[in-house]
């Protein structure tokens, strides 16, 4: 599959001169032209060339929602350094340990973040400038508009379409996160994919998307990019809202939207509000992340009378490699076909091709894998073989191409679309005085799809509450991944080996969650 557009840059200096004058963001009251958009990401960029960005450094952006973001990450694109976006949900010391791991040397932070850093500066090894977005900047930081007071146009920049672009820290299995090296390409054959399966060339200008899920995340981020590939107007929020859902709708006449199982489930409850709001334009929601219940994904359609898309993709995958039809054969708990440009497949533990309906792990290959891990050799030989991602991830294709995941080799817990491993968790857990032992698994939850719970086993002797222990946690973790629930045990179940049985762990609660239904 060829690509439309040499680099980042390339496409979003073509993308302005064709729409021009068409609106690119509704950001509340701020309303950004593709050209406007342009002209203000060249503005950037050139401010950050004046305090030394050159090619292939990385530039972190710690910010919320917002045009400041994009404007930032594609300034950064557009100059052939990298773009590196922190998770604003994570604790300090998650962050703390990406910025050392990364080796980024610039970060644009924003007022509500900057205390965090100002905390850990001094043991930041290689950050060198802060760039800060608000008012009243501190002393040794760079205000946000004196960099955007640079001329609009850009000189020429030599990139490469496999220079990198994006370095997305994704959580890793034995606790500490990852970075993946995305890069313009990767960018590139990921929009490519989902424009020819979601959108025809007869509605190009007709098309407005509502986007609310975080630009940290790849989801967002290439949910925007793929926007600018395809001249989509984009109402762009903070967060998801689930007051102000009808109403956006409404007044920027929304044709479709992205969101994880959490928010059809928050839709759902409150439809009776949201359909006060005329919802007429709105023609499907697409969702990922993680799995769509069935009795979820039949409801809302049922209720609101558009379609539901799911997909399938991984940060290392530059977040889609599979997607239902958006005209044709959706299949409920399906995560769709293969992206034009994309091959999946299904091996067994050797690496050999299985047939339909045989089950084993998905792996991935096309443009849209990721270059490596930074900085981490030895991973990155173990995730991508021969050109394959190895998922992680177990499931089965059909006899019509259909891909189905029935299960998670790692134990990732994926709450309202932000993954947890439990390994994390179970690292703090095991910190706490009065912990032996403990466990933790995902549970199914109504609204978020899953959420984690600990197995704990106290120390002989010791007490402790449920409370104490969620309190414990949240002091050294991301909110998100403080378990939702807490149960004592006398003794996790393991084999002759001394490995905890997680998959008692999990019958134990299915068996739970039967007898409740039947109470």
């Amino acid at each position: 599959m060829e690509l439309a557009y040499k680099d980042l840059r390339d496409m979003v200096e073509k993308r302005a001169e064709e729409s021009k004058d068409k609106v690119f963001i509704y950001f509340y009251d701020d309303v950004v032209t593709f050209k406007q958009f342009n002209e203000r990401i060249n503005r950037f960029a050139n401010g950050l060339k004046s305090i030394g960005v050159k090619k292939g450094d990385t530039v972190h952006i710690y910010l919320n929602n917002s045009p400041e973001f994009l404007y930032a990450a594609l300034a950064v694109n557009k100059l052939g350094a990298i773009a590196g976006p922190i998770n604003c949900w994570w604790s300090a010391d998650e962050v703390k340990f990406l910025l050392n791991d990364s080796g980024g040397k610039y970060l644009v932070v924003e007022s509500a973040y900057y205390q965090n850093i100002e905390d850990m500066k001094s043991s930041l090894t290689t950050l060198q400038k802060i760039v800060f977005l608000g008012d009243d900047p501190p002393k040794d930081t760079i205000p946000y508009q004196e960099l955007m007071k640079h001329s609009d146009v850009l000189g020429p920049v030599a990139i490469s379409p496999d220079d990198d672009a994006y370095l997305f820290y994704t959580s890793g299995t034995t606790g500490k996160p990852k970075g993946a090296l995305l890069t313009h390409s990767n960018a590139l054959y990921a929009v490519m994919g989902v424009r020819s399966v979601l959108h025809s060339d007869e509605e190009k200008g007709d098309e407005v998307a509502l986007i609310f899920l975080p630009l940290f995340h790849v989801n967002a981020m290439m949910s925007m990019v793929s926007a600018l590939y395809s001249g989509v107007t984009v109402a762009l929020r903070l967060t998801f809202s689930a007051s102000e859902f009808g109403e956006v709708v409404e007044r920027y006449k929304v044709t479709f939207f992205s969101g994880v199982p959490a928010v059809y489930n928050i839709l759902i409850l409150i439809a009776d509000d949201v359909k006060k709001h005329d919802l007429s334009s709105l023609k499907f929601g697409v969702c990922g992340a993680a799995p769509l219940a069935e009795e979820t994904f039949k409801k809302f359609e049922a209720t609101y009378g558009i379609k539901i898309v799911e997909g399938y993709g991984l940060t290392e995958g530059t977040v889609v490699s599979t997607l239902n039809p958006l005209d044709g054969v959706r299949k409920i708990g399906s995560i769709g076909k293969s992206l034009p440009g994309q091959e999946v497949k299904v091996v067994d533990d050797n690496g050999k091709s299985l047939g339909v309906d045989e089950i084993g792990e998905l792996v991935i290959k096309g443009g849209a894998i990721m270059k490596r891990y930074h900085n981490r050799p030895e991973e990155t030989s173990q995730t991508v073989i021969d050109g394959w991602l190895h998922t992680g991830d177990i499931g089965y294709v059909d006899a019509d191409g259909y891909y189905f995941i029935v299960d998670r080799k790692k134990d990732m817990v994926i709450r309202g679309g932000e993954n947890i491993y439990p390994k994390e968790i179970e690292n703090v857990l095991y910190e706490h005085p009065k912990v032996m032992d403990a466990a933790v698994i995902g549970v199914p939850d109504k609204v978020m799809g899953e959420e984690a719970k600990a197995f704990i086993v106290l120390k002989p002797g010791e007490k402790a509450t449920e409370d104490e222990i969620k309190a414990y946690t949240k002091s050294r973790l991301a909110e998100f991944k403080v378990p939702k629930y807490v149960e004592f045990i006398d003794d996790l179940p393991k084999n002759i080996i001394g490995k905890v049985l997680k998959k008692e762990l999990r019958a134990r609660e299915r068996e739970k969650t039967i007898k409740e239904r039947k109470v």
